[in-house]
C-alpha cells in the first residue's frame, strides 16, 4: 500500500473520470505523502507542456490551487513541481507562471520555508529538553 492518504485518492479518481489527466498528475505529484513528487508524474507534466493540445494557463491554474492547500507537504511539493515545470519544461508554462502567479508563488516559496524553519527549531528544542 502506497503513503497516498484516502483524500488523494478520491481526488484522483475524481479527476480519472472527469478526464482530466492533467489535474489528476497534478494531483499525484502533490500528494499529502512526506516525499518527494515522483519522477513519473514530473516526467508526464513536462511532456504535458510541450504538447499542443494542452492548456497550459490550465495547469498553471491547477498548480497554483493546490499551493492554497492547507498542509504544507501539498503546498511545498506543488512549489518544486512549478519550479521543475519552469526548469524543464516548455517556456511558455515559465511565462505564464511569471505573468499570471509570480508574486503569489513568491509567498508560497516564503510560507513552505517558514513552517520547514519551525519544525527544525522544534525539532532542535527537542533534542535539548
Amino acid at each position: 500500500m502506497s503513503g497516498q492518504s484516502i483524500t488523494d485518492r478520491i481526488a484522483a479518481a475524481q479527476h480519472s473520470m472527469t478526464g482530466s489527466a492533467i489535474s489528476k498528475a497534478v494531483c499525484k505529484a502533490t500528494t499529502h505523502e512526506v516525499s518527494g513528487p515522483k519522477k513519473k508524474h514530473l516526467d508526464y507534466l513536462i511532456h504535458c507542456t510541450n504538447e499542443m493540445n494542452v492548456n497550459i494557463p490550465q495547469l498553471a491554474d491547477t498548480l497554483f490551487e493546490r499551493t492554497a492547500n492547507s498542509s504544507w507537504v501539498v503546498v511545498f511539493k506543488a512549489l518544486i513541481t512549478t519550479h521543475h515545470l519552469m526548469m524543464y519544461g516548455n517556456e511558455h508554462f515559465g511565462a505564464i507562471i511569471d505573468t499570471k502567479h509570480g508574486f503569489i508563488l513568491e509567498e508560497g516559496w516564503k510560507r513552505a520555508f517558514s513552517v520547514l524553519s519551525c519544525r527544525r527549531n522544534h525539532a532542535e528544542f527537542g533534542k535539548r529538553h
